[in-house]
């Protein structure tokens, strides 16, 4: 029984192009004759946030917003500022429910793209800036 096989490439150069087809020519034949041929998923590379552009989230955004931020002589903590950005900025996805229901559910932002994420930070700070008046200082224990 064959094993279980995850390879990724980044074609970045001609070597990894040659690589992926190197790859392909020795395991897509036993594979196939074991049953379990290779499957080639082809997509433009966008990565998932960073756990770097998460910390500074929640650590130089959000946290900075729930000391500083006053609304209604109230403050409130980070996750409730997360709760109502991600409401407010979010990116909406539609899905198609089993009875066949079309909703709109808010992208997690662990789901967003490295370039979703940059660009829903960067309404979040203005937004804090502009309504709020928070202002934001560089922490060097901020990734």
């Amino acid at each position: 029984m064959m094993a279980h096989v995850y390879k990724e490439f980044v074609l970045t150069a001609p070597s990894v192009w040659q690589a992926l087809g190197a790859f392909v020519k020795a395991n897509a034949a036993a594979f196939l004759h074991q049953g379990s041929p290779l499957r080639i998923i082809v997509t433009s590379s966008e990565r998932k946030r960073s756990n770097e552009a998460n910390a500074r989230y929640w650590k130089g955004v959000l946290e900075q917003i729930a000391t500083q931020a006053w609304v209604n002589g109230r403050q409130y903590g980070k996750e409730i500022w997360h709760e109502h950005y991600a409401r407010k900025f979010g990116i909406c996805d539609e899905m198609r429910l089993p009875d066949g229901t079309l909703i709109l559910r808010r992208k997690s932002t662990t789901e967003m793209s490295s370039r979703e994420f940059a660009e829903y930070m960067t309404r979040v700070e203005a937004d804090a800036a502009s309504e709020l008046g928070v202002r934001f200082f560089e922490r060097e224990d901020v990734a």
